[in-house]
């Protein structure tokens, strides 16, 4: 009998999507991608893709597009999901006749999963709306859990012509949404401090998902020299950013490239480009709120602040036990996760 009704179920969601009216919006459901070369979360991530593809033909707002073609399409035209939204993949997808993508991602913290969902709005180039929780890695936890995740990400997604815009509380819309330490932040990462009340341009900071974790070094070492010499860096919380200006400057006026700030601001992670190297305090709230409760994919490794302690040193933190260090040489190579202040 289970068997019979799974058939049917399929059947009907067959005539739905052959009877949707042409003149929807086109929307497609990409993969979603993990932070684990794991067979079964792989196996999962492909389980959600099909629960969320569900759950969005279910609403009969869209003219869907199968996966066979969105697959096709993004592999003919060399685009990979992770960069889905950089401007050259989104002046590609503009040319395909195709509205919305919704992508996200499956990451394992624990014995639990972290989901987001989220939707890619072609004719902006912008993600303009997410949704994320936690839940857990089992059959049944799964399938209820995106059930629940996809009833608020639709309820946040309203339809006016040709646009989806966002309502609710993950509206990217600066100081208007409430988010608590540990909460999946705009941009995707988790966001690891809240200072209470919207003041000069910010309120939260985001740290950065863990696939955007890299290695660099601060500076550099030559002819017995350590540089750059950066003078006003702060170790303050809300320092960070203009940490990060200030040691670009440096190392432009030097012809440096490839360093830990320059990296930081490079990054363009879902439209978001308003990434920096946090400063030394910064760092310990990261580790404080995050990687001491086990969260945000860190390693135990040591990490690099935009905080400089005088021509050769800069303030790095472990994040096996918390130790902050400046002894650290500006051209040892450490750990790096960019955070964003919104």
């Amino acid at each position: 009998m289970k068997k019979l009704l799974f058939v049917f179920s399929l059947f009907v969601l067959g005539l739905n999507i052959f009877a949707q009216d042409a003149a929807l919006p086109r929307l497609a459901v990409a993969e979603f991608s993990t932070n684990i070369s794991n067979g079964k979360i792989q196996a999962d991530a492909i389980t959600v893709r099909n629960l969320v593809e569900s759950q969005m033909i279910g609403t009969g707002k869209y003219q869907m597009i199968t996966r066979d073609e969105i697959d096709k399409l993004l592999k003919n035209q060399q685009i990979a999901v992770s960069s889905i939204s950089s401007s050259e993949n989104i002046r590609k997808l503009q040319l395909q006749n195709i509205n919305y993508i919704v992508t996200g991602s499956l990451d394992a913290m624990d014995a639990d999963y972290a989901i987001t969902v989220k939707v890619l709005d072609v004719s902006t180039g912008q993600f303009s709306n997410s949704a994320n929780d936690f839940m857990g890695s089992g059959s049944r936890d799964l399938y209820n859990g995106i059930n629940t995740l996809m009833g608020k990400f639709t309820a946040g997604m309203t339809s006016s012509g040709d646009r989806v815009v966002q309502t609710g509380q993950n509206a990217r819309t600066g100081s208007s949404g409430n988010y608590k330490v540990g909460d999946f932040g705009p941009a995707g990462g988790i966001v690891f401090y809240d200072k209470g009340v919207f003041s000069g341009g910010w309120r939260y900071l985001e740290a950065a998902p863990a696939e955007l974790e890299f290695t660099a070094q601060w500076g550099w070492y030559n002819n017995g020299t350590y540089g750059p010499s950066v003078s006003g860096t702060s170790t303050a919380i809300g320092g960070g950013k203009r940490n990060t200006q200030l040691i670009i400057d440096a190392l432009k006026s030097g012809g440096h490239t490839g360093k830990a700030a320059q990296l930081c601001l490079s990054l363009d992670y879902d439209g978001f480009k308003d990434w920096f190297l946090p400063s030394k305090d910064e760092l310990n709230l990261m580790y404080t709120n995050l990687k001491a409760k086990g969260l945000g994919g860190f390693s135990s490794n040591w990490y690099l602040s935009s905080s400089e302690d005088g021509s050769y040193h800069a303030w790095i933190q472990s994040f096996s036990d918390g130790r902050q260090s400046n002894f650290s040489n500006k051209d040892n190579s450490s750990s790096v996760r960019a955070v964003r202040a919104f």
